[in-house]
């Protein structure tokens, strides 16, 4: 049997949203603010390029229309740099195939893991907006109508990122067994999954969108703040 209405008429449901609203803001004042803060920053510098892009992706025309053609970030020429010679970066057999029964193999290990994630992911949201921009700048116009762009640029590097954290997680393990969860060694390899279960969360996340709204639910999502790598959520 469902539960009677605790508000009946359109008053009470409107007095009860603000009482919501005010203990939601009391509670998370110092947030808000804060994120307030940062959007006021943000909008009085200007758009970013991955904000043009975006815009351009959803209206078919750029937000500066003097302005030169966009250049690739840093970020992400580092990204396209890495997939180039990422067969030379990764062993032959992934770690996690492999038998460690002493420390210091574990240990060689994660660090052999540790070099790999660090020629792809500097930090997870960096490297996140980077790919992002990667992508929406693969988008194709015809007619001013877009297409969806070049997803495997997410979902193959999604596929990396999964495959160094499988690698990791058996060797985290194993280092727990050897030295327990106060260890230097163990903190070491925590951090190394930690930040590529984080960049994966922030890759799936993207991914969402693209099977459940597509590239306008993405666009709308990004300029709305929603994605997981702009609220700076960790794993």
């Amino acid at each position: 049997m469902p539960r009677p209405p605790i508000h009946t008429t359109l008053e009470a449901k409107q007095q009860a949203n603000r009482e919501k609203n005010r203990r939601h803001y009391a509670k998370n004042r110092d947030r808000i603010l804060s994120r307030r803060r940062e959007l006021r920053v943000e909008k009085n510098t200007g758009p970013s390029e991955l904000q043009k892009a975006f815009a351009r992706a959803m209206h078919g025309y750029d937000v500066d229309e003097d302005e030169d053609e966009l250049e690739t970030s840093d970020n992400s020429s580092d990204v396209e740099g890495n997939e180039s010679n990422d067969d030379d970066t990764r062993s032959d057999l992934p770690e996690c195939l492999l038998v460690r029964s002493d420390l210091p193999g574990c240990l060689v290990a994660i660090k052999r893991i540790k070099d790999d994630m660090s020629s792809l992911i500097n930090e997870p949201c960096a490297f996140t907006e980077a790919l992002l921009l990667q992508f929406v700048r693969s988008i194709v116009y015809t007619d001013d109508r877009a297409d969806n762009g070049d997803q495997t640029i997410i979902t193959n590097m999604l596929a990396q990122v999964q495959d160094l954290l499988n690698r990791a997680i058996p060797l985290q393990d194993e280092i727990h067994n050897f030295c327990g969860s106060l260890a230097a060694e163990y903190h070491a390899a925590n951090t190394v999954c930690h930040c590529l279960s984080t960049a994966l969360a922030y890759l799936e996340d993207i991914e969402y969108y693209f099977v459940v709204g597509g590239i306008s639910e993405l666009c709308v999502a990004h300029s709305m703040g929603e994605l997981m790598y702009q609220k700076r959520l960790t794993v």
